[in-house]
C-alpha cells in the first residue's frame, strides 16, 4: 500500500524509538512526528536527521503545563526550524481545567506566532473545543488539524467552515460515537493519524500496523482505496500552505 500518512504519531515515547523512525523512511511512510514540550523537540532534532518523509513538530500539550511551565523563548528559537507545530492546543477535562488560564495564556502565544509563519499546527481540543477555535481565529490561523476530536458536531461544522482538518484514529473508527463522527466529516477534510502509542494500532499480530488501519478505514467507510484520498487530502493542505 503506497502514500500512507501518518498525522500525529509520537515517536519518542517508543522504546525502539531509531527503528520507528527509520521504518518510515524505508516504507516511504510520510508521518508528523509531534512532540509535547519545546525542550523535547530540540532533543530530538539532535536525536534524528533531516527526513523527506518524517516531520518534526514543535510542541506544548496542554497537560504538561503545571510541570513545565511554557519556555517562551526557547519556542521562539525552534519556531523557524520546522513547518509544524504540535501537539499543542487546551485540555478542559477534569484532571487539568484548573490549569485553565496558564494553558490558554500559552497557546495565544503559540498560535500567534505559528500563525505569522504560516505552520501546520496539530491541535489538542479535549472539552474546550470552543476555546481552541476562538484562539485560532482570533490569531489568523490557516492551518490546522485538529486531533483526536471528542466535541460535537456542532463546533466540527464551525471548524470545518475556517478550512480545518480533522487528523482520525483507529481508536475513534472502533467506537460508535467515535465511528458517527467520522461519517459527518467530509472526506476532503479527513487525515488518518494513529496518535501512537497511545492510541489502538495493534492489528492482526502487528504492533503498529498501519496498512491495515487504513484498509479498515476503507472497509467501514465503503470507499475503495482510501489511502488515495487521504494522500490527495495531504498533498493540498501542503499546497496551501506553500510546502509542496
Amino acid at each position: 500500500m503506497n502514500n500512507l500518512s501518518d498525522m500525529h504519531v509520537h515517536i519518542d515515547y517508543f522504546k525502539n524509538y531509531k527503528q520507528m523512525f527509520n521504518s518510515f523512511e524505508r516504507n516511504k511512510t510520510y508521518a508528523l512526528f509531534v512532540t509535547n514540550l519545546p525542550e523535547i523537540f530540540q532533543k530530538c532534532l539532535n536525536n534524528f536527521s533531516v527526513s523527506k518523509y518524517v516531520k518534526l513538530g514543535l510542541g506544548y500539550n496542554p497537560q504538561l503545563v503545571e510541570t513545565y511551565p511554557f519556555n517562551q523563548r526557547l519556542f521562539d528559537s525552534m519556531l523557524p526550524l520546522t513547518k509544524y507545530v504540535g501537539e499543542v492546543g487546551l485540555d478542559y477535562s477534569k484532571e487539568f481545567v484548573h490549569t485553565k488560564m496558564a494553558q490558554k495564556k500559552a497557546f495565544d502565544y503559540i498560535c500567534y506566532q505559528s500563525a505569522k509563519t504560516k505552520s501546520i499546527m496539530s491541535i489538542h481540543s479535549r472539552g474546550a473545543e470552543r476555546d481552541v477555535l476562538t484562539t485560532l481565529k482570533a490569531n489568523g490561523v490557516e492551518h490546522a488539524i485538529f486531533h483526536w476530536y471528542s466535541g460535537n458536531k456542532e463546533e466540527a461544522h464551525k471548524i470545518l467552515e475556517q478550512g480545518y482538518y480533522f487528523s482520525v484514529n483507529y481508536s475513534m473508527l472502533s467506537t460508535r460515537k467515535g465511528f458517527e463522527f467520522i461519517k459527518s466529516i467530509p472526506m476532503d477534510r479527513l487525515l488518518i493519524e494513529t496518535d501512537a502509542p497511545f492510541g489502538k494500532t495493534h492489528l492482526r499480530g502487528i504492533s503498529y500496523n498501519l496498512p491495515e488501519i487504513y484498509d479498515q478505514f476503507s472497509k467501514k467507510l465503503g470507499v475503495e482505496k482510501i489511502e488515495n484520498i487521504i494522500y490527495k487530502n495531504l498533498s493540498t493542505l501542503l499546497l496551501k500552505q506553500g510546502n509542496y
